[in-house]
């Protein structure tokens, strides 16, 4: 019987005038949505290759390790997530280049490369938004008048006085409409997939195979909450105009309005504070690790810490801005010798000290940044969760590692690499030593083949799945409990 009802309901829902439309519709949505992102990826790739080769390039040209310190500091760059196509997240919104030296400690990203403004209108739609969307109007009109259409018809009635049981009726209703819906989901991701798979720069491993079942299950799992939503307003009304303006009500507020009211409403409860107090406290800092230079000097007698070496083709740039420092010096000529060693020992000194004073610094940028940025986005997250539109597109977007954690968990891999580059330099004793600070010794280059290399580790399955988890439970959770209530509203249904 319940077979019977499942193949009633899906060769009706087929038919309709929706099914044809919502097919239609969508098929050429994300058809056309995933070309272009993918385009947009290949682009994004050229640009990251780019800016590792310049990378590469710039470190070949360092002649000096000096330069290290200010005038040619490392670059961590990310790499665009492949997974990125079905779900954006922040991939776009944060930076993907990181500034790395022993005098600054990272705290954000910058954007390299240049984007097409016209074409990002349209790439900053992608897969999970037009889901978001799209799928759950579509499942709400297939649902929202499934009890109520047909009592208005009088089959209701007619259906229910054969041996057809409520909760066997529900649950065949919940099946074909969950089946009707799938249908053009999965012809419009087959689709989609070809086209992604069409590219020469894109071939998906194993892992990332994995991570595309996991979002679309994701998604059904999205879909049949709204289906439920319909389902149950039906089963609470005896109109089916009546359902259609309580269901349209719903996904406005749950898909359109929580969203962006919640960004307003964290922006007015949780505004940002002056970061002024903060770079103060930092500039007099690196004030203090000045003094301590200077006390150096005093300590040996010396007015000038290059006096000793009387160089020649002297040149200097230092800075300290931006919670960090940083000093390139260049001799191309040494005068005395026996005053090189007092030079070797100054820089020995001066440059361990601005590590540590570094880290000080960043423990007051960091403060302000947990009281402010980090806080907020995190408000933000939580309180969206009241809907479960952010919670899908949230779950969807670490599940392809372009959430907000994974950007964070980026920066604290240039981090831990700054901490690998500062071991590389003291356990090569390179502050204090002579070609610190000149290039006159030898004209070949520096021997970098032991330094550290950054490369992003991607985060595993079983740690995405666990962040997500959370989410996934909420989804979870309210399908359970809205198929409860449209089934105990079924039993007491008035036919």
């Amino acid at each position: 019987m319940l077979w019977t009802i499942i193949r009633r309901e899906i060769t009706s829902n087929i038919l309709s005038f929706r099914f044809l439309m919502g097919l239609l519709i969508y098929f050429c949505l994300i058809v056309t949505n995933l070309f272009v992102l993918t385009s947009d990826y290949e682009d994004r790739l050229q640009s990251y290759q780019t800016a590792v080769q310049e990378n590469e390039d710039r470190i070949k040209s360092v002649k000096k390790y000096s330069e290290f310190g200010q005038t040619r500091t490392l670059k961590c760059n990310r790499k665009p997530k492949l997974l990125s196509i079905f779900n954006e997240g922040m991939e776009k919104r944060k930076g993907n280049s990181v500034s790395v030296a022993h005098g600054y400690v990272p705290a954000v990203a910058e954007q390299h490369g240049s984007d097409n403004p016209y074409l990002n209108i349209f790439s900053s739609i992608d897969f999970t938004i037009i889901f978001q969307v799209v799928m759950s109007l579509l499942a709400l009109l297939f649902s929202y008048d499934a009890i109520s259409r047909e009592k208005e018809a009088g089959t209701l009635r007619l259906t229910l006085s054969c041996t057809i049981s409520r909760p066997t009726l529900l649950l065949g209703k919940y099946i074909a409409g969950m089946v009707s819906i799938s249908l053009p989901l999965v012809a419009s991701f087959v689709a989609g997939l070809l086209v992604i798979q069409s590219s020469p720069y894109i071939s998906f491993s194993s892992s990332d195979w994995v991570r595309i079942l996991l979002i679309f299950l994701l998604s059904l799992l999205y879909v049949s909450l709204f289906f439920l939503i319909g389902l149950f307003l039906s089963a609470r009304t005896h109109r089916s105009s009546v359902t259609l303006m309580f269901s349209m009500c719903v996904w406005v507020i749950f898909v359109l309005i929580i969203p962006n009211l919640t960004v307003l409403l964290v922006e007015h409860a949780s505004p940002i504070q002056s970061e002024e107090p903060y770079r103060m406290q930092a500039d007099e800092l690196w004030a203090e690790f000045g003094k301590e230079a200077g006390d150096y000097l005093k300590k040996h007698g010396v007015d000038l810490p290059w006096e000793p070496a009387n160089p020649g083709g002297l040149g200097i740039y230092e800075t300290a801005e931006d919670y960090g420092s940083g000093e390139t010096i260049g001799m191309s000529r040494i005068g005395n010798e026996e005053g090189v060693a007092f030079v070797q020992g100054y820089y020995g000194f001066k440059e361990n000290l601005r590590t540590q004073y570094a880290d000080r610094a960043w423990q007051i940028r960091k403060t302000y940044l947990d009281k402010n940025q980090n806080r907020q986005s995190l408000l933000a997250l939580n309180i969206s969760r009241i809907s479960p539109a952010p919670v899908y597109y949230n779950a969807a977007a670490i599940l392809a590692e372009t959430d907000l954690g994974s950007y964070w968990q980026f920066m604290e891999q240039t981090r831990q690499y700054r901490r690998e580059w500062i071991q590389y330099l003291v356990d090569g004793k390179i502050f204090s030593s002579r070609r610190w600070f000149t290039s006159k010794d030898s004209q070949d280059p520096l021997d970098l083949s032991e330094m550290p290399k950054f490369k992003e580790q991607s985060e595993g399955i079983v740690r995405s799945m666990h962040r997500a988890l959370p989410d996934i439970m909420i989804l979870a959770v309210l399908n359970i409990l809205l198929f409860m209530g449209s089934f105990i509203s079924f039993l007491r249904y008035d036919i």
